[in-house]
């Protein structure tokens, strides 16, 4: 007994110890970041919250006033003359950001805009050291400060509650991550107020020491705190929204070390949340909740259904990317364009009316184009929607969102694309016989995948509002519009693979794994820079002298290269195509000879 006692208090004693000795084992430096993530989702919650009440509200107001309008054509009043206000917003101390697209082309994007997401990837990546910021004399967090933080979430929010409020077809998502995004930069943003009263005070000078961010990674993970943060308050499901922002940001790489200060803003965020209302609200919710069925036959239905969901996302992004260029190339008055975009919103919605009022298919069916449609994703959960009004809203839905949104109103393409998904499921819910929600669930999924280019995110969002009994299913989905869909992304700021970086327009860096024909040779031997000309700046040793791996900077040219070894190449992205080309080449007929060699034998 004595023994168990003595056992018992030394793992009390040592549990005591790391706790008064924690600072031990967390630096300086996490503790900052801890603190200041948490800082960051408080002040975010503060912002992003009322947005969603304000424009929650006043979005139903606009919409019960149009169906009690005298006549259908009141839609374009609130439509046109939100418009004339959201493009004043848009022009007011306005900043330009850039972005360069995968053909190399530099696009300039009105700060406070259309989608806001695209703007906060920009954003995100300003501060990160290029070779035209070493040109033009800019340097690491620098860069961002020159761009505006508090007045552009300002603007953003003003824009965002016009947009939607008056009628606007889009979701809320990416308006609230550039407003986190701002938000968050804006907190560690030097001011001359502050400067001056630091200079005065000693205590705030060493506060302000302590806070600041020195260099772009720390920027970053602020960055990326806010912008969790804004998502969490909008999903109401922190771990997805702490996925999805790492997961907007770095496509295929997601960075565990930034994921957990994201989290722990998206977790404050959405504590607050739950305080203030009393009890978790998530984005959508249903009365009865269905397990989905581990049939065959459900497996085949998510399969087809996936196929479905990513054609639609493919056309969805080729249609954006046209619709965007026809408004900004065509359209140069930013009052005329989004006036224009306003007019053609209202002239879907109005059809839509019309068409479901005149064939008695829907009661409001202004409610199926405007506003973030979620009224129509509640009466789909329900089983309200017909084949028919679940296929005209996805259409109809699709072409007001983009009118919105491409002739620069404040919205964003997050939310519609979840629409897209539900519509499509509640289609074959209808064909094969399943409660809604065993398709809708699903069917989110694969549209955060298929059409935004999450799949984490994907997987934890269906996971967080619908149970870990969707989990199979939203794996299925995943596997078939990852195949299906590829690289298809809604927004074209989002970085690629880790293996290519642009870093001016049509000039990259490229890592290459070198073919076995090269074993045992050097750049000199293989005439590399004659052949492809191109700079090696860069060798990932697969094995060195030591047996480990190592990076060398600088590589020689007289370097022996070994099986394995990859080479990390600058040029221009036409050679550096045919590099890639000439490897494959190589690797092609290496694998020829390998399978004669065993025929042979």
């Amino acid at each position: 007994m004595k023994k168990i006692l003595n056992f018992i208090r030394g793992i009390f004693h040592d549990f005591w110890g790391t706790l008064r000795n924690i600072t031990l084992y967390i630096s300086s430096e996490e503790q900052r970041l801890v603190v200041q993530s948490i800082i960051i989702g408080v002040v975010v919650w503060g912002v992003i919250y009322p947005l969603k009440l304000i424009v929650h509200d006043l979005s139903h107001l606009t919409i019960h006033w149009l169906e009690n309008a005298p006549t259908l054509l009141f839609v374009f009043i609130p439509l046109c003359l939100g418009a004339v206000i959201v493009a004043a917003i848009t022009r007011y101390k306005a900043a330009t950001i850039h972005y360069h697209d995968d053909n190399g082309h530099i696009h300039e994007l009105n700060d406070a805009e259309g989608d806001g997401l695209e703007r906060t990837i920009a954003l995100y990546y300003s501060s990160e050291p290029t070779i035209e910021h070493t040109l033009t004399g800019q340097e690491g967090v620098g860069v961002r400060w020159e761009l505006p933080t508090f007045s552009l979430a300002t603007r953003k929010f003003a824009a965002t509650v016009v947009t939607l409020g008056s009628g606007g077809s889009g979701g809320l998502e990416a308006s609230v991550t550039l407003i986190g995004e701002s938000l968050s930069a804006g907190l560690f943003k030097p001011r001359r107020i502050g400067e001056q009263a630091a200079d005065r005070i000693n205590i705030l000078h060493r506060i302000w020491n302590w806070w600041r961010p020195d260099n772009p990674d720390d920027l970053q993970t602020a960055q990326l705190s806010g912008v969790a943060a804004a998502v969490s308050v909008l999903l109401g499901a922190p771990f997805a929204a702490a996925f999805f922002a790492t997961e907007v940001m770095y496509h295929r790489r997601p960075i565990i070390e930034k994921l957990i200060y994201a989290l722990i803003s998206a977790l404050v965020a959405f504590f607050l949340t739950n305080m203030v209302e009393s009890g978790h609200t998530p984005l959508f919710t249903t009365e009865l909740h269905y397990l989905p069925p581990t049939t065959p036959e459900y497996m085949g239905v998510l399969i087809l259904m996936s196929a479905v969901i990513s054609l639609v996302a493919i056309f969805f992004s080729r249609l954006r990317a046209r619709m965007d260029h026809a408004f900004h190339h065509n359209v140069s008055n930013t009052y005329v364009r989004m006036v224009l975009g306003a007019a053609l919103t209202g002239t879907v919605a109005i059809t839509v009316a019309w068409i479901t009022a005149y064939f008695g298919l829907a009661e409001n069916g202004l409610e199926l184009v405007l506003g973030t449609g979620g009224s129509a994703i509640d009466a789909a959960f329900a089983g309200e929607l017909t084949v028919v009004v679940a296929f005209v809203a996805l259409f109809a839905k699709m072409f007001a969102t983009l009118f919105t949104v491409s002739s620069g109103g404040s919205a964003g393409l997050l939310i519609p694309s979840l629409f897209f998904g539900t519509m499509v499921a509640s289609m074959f819910a209808t064909w094969f016989g399943y409660q809604p929600m065993m398709l809708i669930g699903p069917a989110m999924a694969a549209s955060l995948i298929a059409i935004v280019n999450v799949p984490l995110a994907a997987i934890l969002f269906t996971v967080e509002l619908f149970g870990s009994a969707y989990m199979v299913p939203a794996l299925i989905v995943l596997v078939v519009s990852s195949i299906l869909a590829h690289d298809n992304s809604i927004y074209r700021t989002q970085r690629e693979t880790f293996d290519a970086r642009q870093i001016l327009p049509g000039i990259s860096v490229r890592r290459v794994r070198m073919p076995l024909a090269w074993a045992n040779q050097t750049l000199v031997d293989l005439d590399f820079r004659k052949k492809f000309d191109l700079n090696v700046i860069g060798l990932l040793e697969y094995r060195g002298e030591d047996g480990h791996p190592h990076i060398r900077l600088a590589t020689a040219s007289t370097t022996l290269l070994e099986e394995g070894d990859v080479l990390v190449v600058l040029g221009t992205d036409e050679k550096l195509d045919g590099l890639e080309t000439a490897v494959a080449n190589l690797r092609a007929e290496e694998l020829e000879e390998i399978i004669e060699g065993e025929q042979e034998d």
